[in-house]
């Protein structure tokens, strides 16, 4: 490489996949049967380390404020049944959309009014890089690196001692919808 200068992009992805389509958006919603609902996204396996059992709590308190929220859950995990049985038992069943393991990721975060990432700890979450690029805005734990935070503007980072209500009014503050 000598003569040629040259970058390293340590997680770089192609934005052009991530662009923001209002007919994209329009046509997933369709997908899922969510048209005029409040959508808030999530991606991570089912693991201990993403906080889902949190995530539920904020989404509880979310739906308290907005009844047509809804929660699309992307990715899979052995944690996935305990996560089923506390959307069961908070009587949420008609509101969360477990869509598993998907290759069309960068078109449902067009979907999405709001992007939450409540992990315990993580590395460098290549989703939180995508979630940006597709414009969303972003609500993630204080645990999450700020290495991943490339658009301060999009980005709000809380406490895990926050109650779920304190996330659920900045989640509703922040979104897409307002």
């Amino acid at each position: 490489f000598q003569g040629h200068s040259f970058q390293i992009l340590c997680n770089a992805i192609d934005v052009l996949n991530y662009t923001y389509s209002p007919e994209k958006a329009v046509a997933i919603r369709e997908d899922l049967h969510i048209q005029r609902d409040f959508m808030i996204g999530h991606v991570g396996r089912f693991d201990i380390q993403k906080n889902h059992i949190f995530l539920l709590d904020i989404f509880n308190e979310c739906v308290k404020a907005m009844p047509n929220a809804k929660l699309l859950l992307i990715g899979d995990g052995e944690g996935r049944n305990r996560i089923e049985e506390k959307v069961k038992l908070l009587g949420l069943e008609e509101k969360v959309i477990f869509a598993g393991i998907r290759s069309d990721v960068p078109d449902l975060l067009q979907a999405m009014d709001v992007f939450v990432f409540p992990s315990l700890y993580e590395g460098v979450p290549v989703i939180m890089i995508e979630a940006q690029a597709s414009g969303l805005p972003c609500i993630i734990s204080d645990n999450v690196p700020k290495e991943c935070i490339i658009t301060s503007d999009l980005v709000t980072s809380m406490s895990l001692s926050d109650t779920p209500s304190d996330w659920a009014k900045h989640i509703i503050e922040r979104s897409r919808i307002k």
